[in-house]
């Protein structure tokens, strides 16, 4: 059975910004809060919205805040997205803080956090990443 979370958008990190493919609707616009030079892009999509962060001119972050209606397609979700942001590298859990989890890919290229709290996925790149916190 299908979805609204199986057909959510799969970027690419770290494209020219001029080549990311709009996911839908554009919400909103904003500066980031803690990362000078980037911009984060809201767009509705089905099943939720999307978080698109660009900084220096490239994509460095994607949130899907699209909750699944159940522990399974939340699963499923998960899955999709993982293998897709991973391209080819696994995932290490190296913290869960009792609200969500925290993974980097094995070549230390990327982070994921899944908040099963509020059923939001992140992936972004360590550089960014080191920037924002």
């Amino acid at each position: 059975m299908d979805c609204l979370t199986d057909d959510l958008p799969l970027l690419e990190l770290l494209c020219a910004a001029d080549e990311v493919r709009i996911p839908g609707e554009l919400k909103s616009s904003f500066p980031h809060e803690n990362a000078p030079d980037a911009v984060t892009d809201t767009y509705a999509v089905d099943g939720g919205r999307l978080l698109l962060t660009l900084w220096h001119g490239r994509l460095h972050e994607v949130i899907y805040r699209t909750p699944a209606e159940s522990v399974e397609d939340a699963s499923r979700r998960n899955d999709r997205l993982f293998a897709h942001y991973g391209q080819g590298d696994g995932w290490t859990e190296i913290l869960d803080n009792g609200f969500g989890r925290t993974y980097r890919r094995t070549d230390q290229q990327r982070y994921a956090f899944w908040s099963y709290a509020m059923d939001i996925t992140t992936f972004g790149t360590m550089g960014f990443h080191q920037v924002k916190w």
